[in-house]
């Protein structure tokens, strides 16, 4: 099989619990003050927990954030998993003048592990053989590896490629993100399931998050 450059994203600790532009997971997500209103659930209308923040390149050049949302107020009642279900959200800000965002008192709001996330780049045919590529040559667990930025998905139920609510296009894939390094306090995909986020390539910057298990 021919190799390819695979963008591996891996655990970081992270001292500090203040603003960051970076890939972070857990805690407070960082947004423009004023601009981001705390999403809540179509389905059970709680507040929906924040997982993480990934930085991204925006169709229009500029970085972004992309702050990622999921009701856990009950889950599996909510159709969480799905991309146009109203259980998930994806958030997109700039990253110019940062703060941090306070949760809502109410509802399963906050992640308590917070954790960086840095990008490593491994050759090899898929996602999969790198993650064991990467955890066999550095000796630390699989489960450090919190999923890859660009290249193709490894899909565990079967091609999944949702459209543009706008434009009815084909999005285009972002990440794929896995359930976190530490079981008892990793994201709810499902119990080992990964998640996938894409964004359209209309002006709209247009971004869902769907996981498969």
């Amino acid at each position: 099989m021919v190799e390819i450059m695979i963008s591996l994203l891996i655990s970081t600790p992270v001292s500090d619990t203040g603003v960051s532009d970076e890939n972070r997971f857990g805690g407070q997500p960082s947004a423009p003050e004023g601009l981001l209103k705390w999403p809540t659930c179509t389905t059970c209308h709680g507040n929906m927990q924040f997982l993480g923040q990934l930085r991204s390149r925006s169709q229009g050049g500029g970085d972004t954030l992309l702050l990622l949302f999921m009701c856990q107020n009950d889950p599996g009642l909510c159709d969480e998993w799905d991309a146009d279900a109203g259980g998930n959200q994806v958030i997109s800000v700039g990253c110019e003048s940062l703060k941090l965002v306070e949760p809502p008192k109410a509802g399963e709001v906050i992640r308590s592990l917070r954790h960086g996330a840095k990008i490593e780049h491994v050759d090899s045919d898929s996602y999969d053989s790198a993650r064991e590529e990467w955890s066999s040559t550095t000796d630390q667990s699989m489960r450090d590896v919190l999923g890859q930025v660009g290249g193709s998905p490894s899909w565990i139920q079967g091609e999944e490629i949702p459209s543009c609510n706008l434009c009815d296009s084909p999005m285009s894939f972002v990440a794929q993100l896995e359930e976190g390094p530490d079981w008892k306090t990793a994201m709810n995909f499902g119990g080992g399931g990964s998640a996938y986020v894409y964004r359209c390539n209309c002006d709209t910057n247009q971004t869902k998050l769907f996981w498969q298990c």
